[in-house]
């Protein structure tokens, strides 16, 4: 059963002005080479989660293909405005009597979705274009739509959804969801062929930041820019460079959320955008407001004084 997509939560990544010019490093080497790490890792925001939400908490793993686990209530049903990030997210939706589980995939552009009130929700959000094992979906399907979790994952005794069911703290469930899912990491067969291609892509863009040329990308897997793009939309749904593009605005987010920019063009500079209005236009693609109108209203309403990181791991 499929409906349209949901957004999710947010990060907690400390970014200077200063910080930012130094973030994003050379990756080297193709397919079986090791990736130069940046001091920084990008964690995947939903920022408006955190802004229009109540007792907003997250812990970060940056493990098993998860960047953080996250927490909130909300007090009534409302639209809140989802962003893109090439993430999926497994979500558990609790109204005190019973609980509803989804996959959900990432939006292209900006939009609102509703949420239900008087629920308590939990959530697993996975690294941007890392695809959860035992789902019997791929990363195409999953976006801009939500699945039923039971529906297409694949526990054929259905013990994962109904165990996370009876657990009732953000510790208990964080614990007993990262038990099941190594038991599904192990069931899972290793990545190969294209996959395996997909996958050092994948890695060549999040680690440059989405600053990576395509051209750059094919040179180092030692396949052609046209087949790249082939395997990318056959398995994401959008190609290579649209992944990047929604990379760079995450980090974008970050900054916003938690650097200290004296002005957009210095944002837009130190961000790898070509120039101010290239910045400007791309967020509000993704965002639905300009940067300006975004880091007006994080500053309103103290953004990192609304998001509660725990310890619990």
């Amino acid at each position: 059963m499929v409906a349209k997509t949901s957004g999710c939560e947010s990060s907690h990544l400390f970014l200077s002005v200063r910080m930012a010019v130094h973030v994003f490093n050379t990756i080297s080497g193709g397919i079986g080479d090791c990736m130069t790490e940046r001091i920084d890792k990008l964690r995947p925001t939903q920022p408006f989660l955190v802004l229009e939400t109540q007792d907003f908490q997250q812990e970060i793993y940056l493990k098993h293909g998860i960047s953080h686990f996250y927490t909130f209530r909300l007090d009534k049903t409302k639209n809140i405005m989802a962003v893109p990030d090439s993430c999926v997210d497994m979500l558990f939706e609790y109204d005190g009597k019973s609980m509803t589980a989804y996959a959900i995939g990432s939006p292209i552009k900006g939009v609102e979705i509703e949420w239900k009130g008087k629920r308590e929700y939990f959530g697993v959000r996975f690294m941007p274009g890392s695809m959860p094992v035992g789902l019997n979906v791929t990363l195409r399907e999953l976006v801009d739509c939500r699945f039923y979790l039971e529906d297409i994952l694949m526990d054929s005794d259905g013990t994962f959804v109904k165990g996370m069911e009876k657990q009732n703290t953000f510790h208990d469930r964080i614990n007993y969801f990262l038990k099941e899912y190594e038991n599904l990491e192990k069931r899972q067969e290793k990545p190969f062929g294209k996959m395996e291609i997909l996958m050092a892509v994948k890695d060549m863009a999040y680690n440059s930041g989405g600053l990576i040329k395509v051209s750059e990308m094919a040179e180092r897997v030692g396949y052609t820019e046209r087949y790249i793009n082939k395997i990318f939309i056959e398995q994401m749904g959008f190609s290579p460079k649209v992944f990047c593009k929604i990379i760079q605005f995450q980090r974008s987010l970050e900054f916003l959320n938690y650097g200290t920019p004296e002005g957009m063009t210095e944002a837009a500079v130190n961000l790898g955008y070509y120039d101010q209005p290239q910045f400007i236009r791309d967020f509000k693609t993704y965002c639905g407001m300009t940067p300006k109108r975004y880091l007006t209203l994080t500053k309103r309403i103290r953004y990192e004084s609304r998001v509660k990181n725990t310890n619990i791991l």
